[in-house]
């Protein structure tokens, strides 16, 4: 039976990754050269390796309509945390220009991958079906976000960016698996995406950790707008979206497994690569910033709690 004490054990690890990562970033040794490579390193061979090595064969995706609701749930649900955000903004004040449509598209993102993957995995050591069925259910956001939520952005689309390694991964790895062609790879193809994929995690969170760390700016939580982009945020992602996302595990029929995926995301934080959008497609990259470092900050004390009372919720014995 797991406890409070035992997620918060699951999470703290992952967070104290992402410090390093920061105070790397601070002292000077990520460089912004070095940076770029270990994000291109990771997103074109490392995680599409952790993909290729997960996806196929697993149990929990036997059936199609398994993929079907992992993607779908992804996809609606990053449409109705666009909406969430941009009500609850607009009921703050925030106007056009001044980071609304920059707010609602970062506090309307979870972190969909890297984070949960290693709490799910802490979380359930036996079980084999969370881990791919968040690799799934990202193609689903992935989508959401390069077609909406881009849109919001910039009033275009950029699915064309939805073409790379991880996303053509997912697909390739579905098709292995539904064709049963992965009964087929050798077993050192096997070990060669197996060693590989290991070291995609525990990079990528430490990466998250050094691009917190390369945007950080005291400047910017000393804005006059901070403290109202602060609250709002966090009252979109730990509570109305918390209670959307846990509503989903307990009334949809899917799975326990995907029940499971889908607690672990309502405690996530806000994502951190719309700030790499709000700067590459003229968003207001300091909104974005405080959005994305404000929640990660707050979520190491609430994502236990929220991830504990969804799991109760869906009966999976949780004690607290």
């Amino acid at each position: 039976m797991l406890s409070y004490s035992t997620i918060l054990t699951a999470i703290l690890p992952v967070f104290l990754v992402i410090g390093a990562g920061f105070l790397f970033q601070k002292r000077g040794w990520l460089g912004e050269e070095l940076e770029t490579g270990v994000m291109k390193l990771g997103l074109n061979l490392l995680l599409p390796c952790f993909i290729l090595h997960n996806i196929p064969g697993n149990p929990a995706l036997e059936e199609v309509s398994s993929t079907g609701w992992a993607m779908g749930i992804g996809f609606v649900l990053i449409l109705v945390g666009f909406g969430a955000a941009w009500t609850l903004s607009r009921l703050a004040g925030m106007k056009r220009g001044q980071g609304l449509r920059t707010f609602t598209l970062t506090a309307g993102i979870q972190n969909y991958g890297f984070l949960p993957i290693p709490i799910v995995l802490k979380l359930f050591p036996e079980e084999e079906g969370p881990l791919s069925l968040i690799l799934v259910h990202g193609l689903g956001v992935e989508l959401a976000v390069w077609t909406v939520g881009l849109w919001i952005l910039t009033g275009h689309s950029g699915w064309r960016s939805l073409l790379n390694g991880p996303f053509l991964a997912t697909i390739f790895a579905l098709i292995l698996n539904y064709t049963g062609a992965y009964q087929f790879i050798p077993e050192i193809v096997n070990s060669f995406t197996g060693m590989l994929g290991a070291c995609a995690i525990p990079m990528a969170i430490f990466m998250i950790g050094g691009t917190m760390g390369r945007f950080y700016d005291r400047e910017i939580f000393r804005q006059a707008d901070t403290f109202r982009a602060v609250v709002v945020s966090c009252a979109v992602r730990f509570g109305l979206l918390a209670a959307i996302f846990i509503a989903a595990a307990v009334f949809l029929p899917v799975s326990i497994d995907l029940k499971r995926v889908l607690v672990v995301q309502a405690a996530m934080p806000a994502a951190i690569y719309p700030i790499v959008l709000a700067r590459l497609y003229g968003g207001h990259p300091p909104t974005a910033i405080q959005v994305a470092l404000a929640t990660a900050a707050v979520s190491i004390f609430t994502a236990p709690a929220v991830i504990s009372l969804g799991l109760k919720w869906i009966g999976a014995g949780v004690s607290v």
